[in-house]
Parts: C-alpha cells; structure tokens; sequence
C-alpha cells in the first residue's frame, strides 16, 4: 500500500468512527418533549394506520440504545420473538398517568404468554425522581426508559400539531416478527379493551 492510499484508508476509518460516535450520540439525546391530549383533544384520533415509509423508519430504529432509569440501556430489537408494547408517556400528560396501572394489569395478565410491555417516557432526565416515584405510586411493572430523539422521531413522526409536537400517549402494538400492527392515539373510551383484543390476537397467532 502506497502512502497515499494508507493517508485515505486511515481518513476514511476516522470518518466512520466520528459518524458511528455522533450516531450514539444522538441516540442518547433526549427527545423534545410530546404534549398530553387532553380535552376534546384527548378522543381523537382513535387509530392511525402507518404507511410502509413509517413501518421502515421504525425499523431502523430497533437497535438505537434507549436509555433505562438504572443507567443501562435496551434495544426494541431485544423483544423480537414477543409481543410487544410500546407506551409514549410522560408524568405531566393526564391521559398517561390514568392509563399506566391499566397497562400494568394486562402486562400482569398476558406476560407469561409472551407479552412486554415498554414504557418510554418524555420527562426529562433531571425529573427522574418524579418518575421513580410514579412507578412505585401506579404499580408499573414493566420496563421504563427514557424517550430518545432518534426513537419518537422514527415512531411519532406524522402525528405533529401546529407546534411540531407529537400527542401523547401513544401505543404501538409489534408483532412478534418487529412489524407494527397497531397504533393507538390519544385517550378513547373502550381504549384498554381494543388494546387487550389485539394483543390476544397476536399472542394467539401462530409464531
């Protein structure tokens, strides 16, 4: 190897691992924090059906790192194989708060079945006290992590209001081969047992 292409071999491995280090970086930023429907607001829309640009932004997130409450970190790509729900939340929002021991209930009733459920939140890091100690209040028993830019921006993209802000709560149903199959906006009447009938529908499917 000349000098010349050895100077462009270890250029262009410094470019790779500054890109791979902003990357991470951002994937471990924290998201702009989703506003809480509420009021008339808070029952509509009931169900969006994502497009297959949606489907594949989504999937390209499932190995960005979220980060947990404890300091370490999962990926959504670690759940494949169950089914799987991801819960948009925050403290602040009041349809969240209401809907997280229902949460906590079906992930009671379904997990030996093969149901997860993921909770990412919107607080931010500094409030983590706060959320630490809402687990406790609301009986979570299921993983809590913190929202990230990479991962609402894959998920929520398209629900923005006028602000640029996306609705929460939000709940994505995957199935147990990573494809979203449901996606839930909003607080509606009857929420909870449309998101039980699915999940039983994909726990009942055929692996």
């Amino acid at each position: 190897m000349n000098k010349d292409n050895f100077a462009n071999s270890i250029a262009t491995s410094l470019a790779a691992l500054v890109l791979a280090a902003s990357v991470f970086s951002l994937a471990c930023s924290d998201a702009a924090a989703p506003q809480p429907v509420s009021g008339a607001a808070a029952t509509a829309p009931a169900v969006n059906k994502l497009s297959a640009a949606s489907q594949e932004a989504i999937k390209k997130v499932m190995d960005v790192p979220i980060a947990k409450l404890d300091g370490d970190s999962i990926k959504l790509v670690n759940y494949q194989g169950k089914v799987l729900v991801v819960d948009f939340w925050a403290t602040y929002c009041p349809p969240c708060v209401k809907q997280a021991p229902q949460l906590a209930a079906l992930n009671e009733k379904y997990r030996d079945r093969g149901l997860e459920v993921v909770g990412l939140t919107s607080d931010p890091k500094e409030d983590q006290q706060k959320v630490e100690e809402f687990i406790k209040k609301a009986g979570i028993n299921y993983t809590i992590a913190f929202d990230n830019s990479w991962i609402s921006g894959a998920f929520l993209k398209g629900t923005e209001d006028d602000t640029g802000a996306s609705p929460i709560p939000q709940l994505f149903v995957i199935a147990r081969d990573g494809r979203v199959v449901e996606h839930f906006i909003g607080e509606q009447p009857g929420r909870m047992q449309q998101l039980e009938k699915v999940v039983n529908e994909q726990l009942s499917a055929s692996r």
